[in-house]
């Protein structure tokens, strides 16, 4: 009786490990699609890098340019308005 106790506890608990490592192999790879989706873009103004999602950004000659700021933007719209 002990023993199927155990044999059945053990198979429990495999089946438990297993699901465990498959989701967290799924949400590893999740998480990686998630990085592998966001495109940096470099400031036009101070050279720093900032996802292409930012909302500082201006389209001049059907080219965006991303910035880091508002303050980056609004020096890059009075350099190329001059």
């Amino acid at each position: 009786m002990f023993t199927k106790v155990l044999l059945f506890l053990a198979v429990v608990a495999g089946i438990v490990f297993f699901f465990k490592i498959k989701d967290k192999k799924s949400i590893e790879k999740q998480s990686d699609e998630l990085v592998n989706a966001v495109e940096m873009k470099q400031d036009s103004v101070c050279g720093s890098f900032v996802e292409d999602t930012t909302k500082h950004k201006v389209k001049l000659n059907d080219k965006i340019y991303y910035f880091c700021s508002e303050e980056c933007k609004n020096k890059f719209i009075e350099e190329h308005t001059k």
